[in-house]
C-alpha cells in the first residue's frame, strides 16, 4: 500500500470526492485544494488537510505553502456546470492552471496526474473508437481549453522532468454527480414516479463507472512514479450506449415504468455529440487496466448508493 502524500485539486467535486475517499482508505496523506464556497463531506473532518483557494495564480499557490507532496491529482476544471460560461475564467482554470501546477511539480519533485475529457477530441468522422492520436477540438471553447491545458502541462512537465499522465475521461457516471446531471435527475424523478424530461436520447456515448476511473488514476500515478516521462491515455470502455439505453437501465434498476422517461421533452444541446466512443486499448496495454463494471452493474450500484444517501 502506497503512503505517498497527495494534493487533489477539485477535491470537492464528483470525481475528486471519490478519489479522496480512496486515497484515505489506502492510508495516504491528502491535501484537498478547494474553492472557499465548496461544501466538504463530513467524513473528511480531521482526516486530511483542506486548503481553501479562489486565486489559482502561481504566486498565490506558492503563498499557500502546499508542498511537499509526492503527487498532484489535478481534477479542477471550469465549464462543466451550466452556469460556467465565463471565457476568461475558463482559460485561467483549464489552460493556465495545469501548466502552473506542472511547473510547481518540477520544483517539488512531484509527479502529476491530470483529468482530461472526451470533449478534447474533435467530432469523429467515422464510428471507430477514438484513439489518443485523434484530432483535438479547435472550435468549442470548453474542449479546446481543456486540450490546450493538457498540451501545455505536458510540455512543461517534459521540460521539467516531471512524471506526467493525462487521462482523457469519457462519460463518467456514478453516485455523487451534480443534481443537474442525467443519472441523479432520473433517480430523483423516478423515485417520485414523476416524468423526467430528457432529450431524444439518441446520442451514443462511452459511459464509464466512477470506480473504474479512480482505479485508472491510481494505476497512472504508480506508472508515473515507476517510469517517469509523459503519456496521454483514454479512460473509456470502447463500447457505446445511447442516452436512451442508459436512462432505461436506470428505470430497470429502480423497477420504474420506462414510460416515465420523457424522451424528446428537452431539445438537444448545441454541443451534444451524436456519437463518441473511446478506445481503451493503449491504457490496457500500458497499465493492464480495463473496465471492471459494465453499464447494467454500474447503474444498479449507483442507484443503490443514491437511494441510501
Amino acid at each position: 500500500m502506497s503512503t505517498a502524500s497527495a494534493l487533489v485539486t477539485g477535491a470537492s467535486g464528483f470525481i475528486g470526492c471519490r478519489l479522496v475517499a480512496r486515497l484515505l482508505s489506502e492510508g495516504r496523506q491528502v491535501t484537498a485544494l478547494v474553492r472557499s464556497s465548496s461544501v466538504q463531506p463530513a467524513e473528511w473532518r480531521d482526516r486530511l488537510r483542506i486548503v481553501a483557494c479562489d486565486d489559482f495564480s502561481e504566486g498565490n499557490l506558492r503563498r499557500l505553502s502546499i508542498a511537499p507532496v509526492d503527487v498532484v491529482f489535478h481534477l479542477a476544471a471550469y465549464g462543466v456546470k451550466p452556469d460556467h460560461r465565463d471565457a476568461a475564467e475558463m482559460l485561467r482554470i483549464n489552460m493556465e492552471l495545469p501548466a502552473t501546477l506542472a511547473r510547481l511539480c518540477a520544483e517539488w519533485r512531484a509527479r502529476m496526474v491530470m483529468a482530461g475529457t472526451f470533449s478534447e477530441y474533435r467530432r469523429p468522422s467515422t464510428q471507430d473508437p477514438v484513439t489518443e492520436d485523434a484530432p483535438l477540438e479547435m472550435h468549442k471553447l470548453y474542449g479546446a481549453s481543456k486540450a490546450a491545458g493538457g498540451l501545455m502541462a505536458s510540455a512543461v512537465a517534459q521540460e521539467g522532468g516531471v512524471g506526467f499522465r493525462l487521462l482523457r475521461l469519457f462519460k463518467v457516471y456514478g453516485a455523487g454527480e451534480a443534481p443537474h446531471r442525467l443519472l441523479p435527475a432520473l433517480v430523483t424523478g423516478l423515485s417520485k414516479r414523476e416524468c423526467v424530461a430528457i432529450s431524444a436520447g439518441t446520442q451514443v456515448l462511452d459511459f464509464v463507472h466512477i470506480d473504474d476511473v479512480i482505479e485508472a488514476m491510481l494505476r497512472a500515478d504508480a506508472n508515473a512514479s515507476e517510469k517517469g516521462g509523459i503519456a496521454a491515455w483514454n479512460v473509456a470502455t470502447g463500447r457505446g450506449h445511447s442516452v436512451r439505453e442508459f436512462a432505461e437501465a436506470v428505470a430497470r434498476a429502480m423497477n420504474a415504468d420506462v414510460s416515465l422517461i420523457g424522451l424528446g421533452a428537452l431539445p438537444m444541446r448545441k454541443d451534444d455529440e451524436p456519437w463518441l466512443v473511446g478506445s481503451p486499448e493503449l491504457l490496457r496495454s500500458e497499465l493492464g487496466w480495463q473496465p471492471a463494471i459494465d453499464i447494467e452493474a454500474g447503474v444498479r450500484a449507483a442507484v443503490a448508493e443514491l437511494r441510501r444517501i
